[in-house]
């Protein structure tokens, strides 16, 4: 959400980035009187600069809950094939 109104704002729309649809860019109040262009180009230079957004990494309690499960899965599989040879 953005809030107020006094802020000067940049938005590129055209990113030529496949993962970013548009980019807005706010501008610091010392350079609002920045000529337009020059805000412009500089704002398509980081735009293409912008690369893939980081992955997301997995913490080590939930990697930690990952291996507990396929453990207890495993452990269920093999049990479950020991009882039907048994069985049958």
């Amino acid at each position: 959400m953005i809030k107020g109104t006094n802020r000067r704002v940049l938005e590129v729309t055209n990113t030529e980035n496949p993962y970013f649809e548009r980019i807005i860019f706010f501008v610091k109040p010392e350079y609002e009187s920045a000529q337009r262009e020059k805000l412009k180009k500089e704002a398509h230079m980081l735009a293409k600069r912008a690369g893939r957004p980081p992955r997301f990494r997995k913490t080590k309690r939930e990697i930690r809950y990952i291996c507990i499960q396929s453990a207890l899965c495993i452990g269920a599989g093999a049990a479950i094939t020991f009882l039907l040879g048994y069985f049958t």
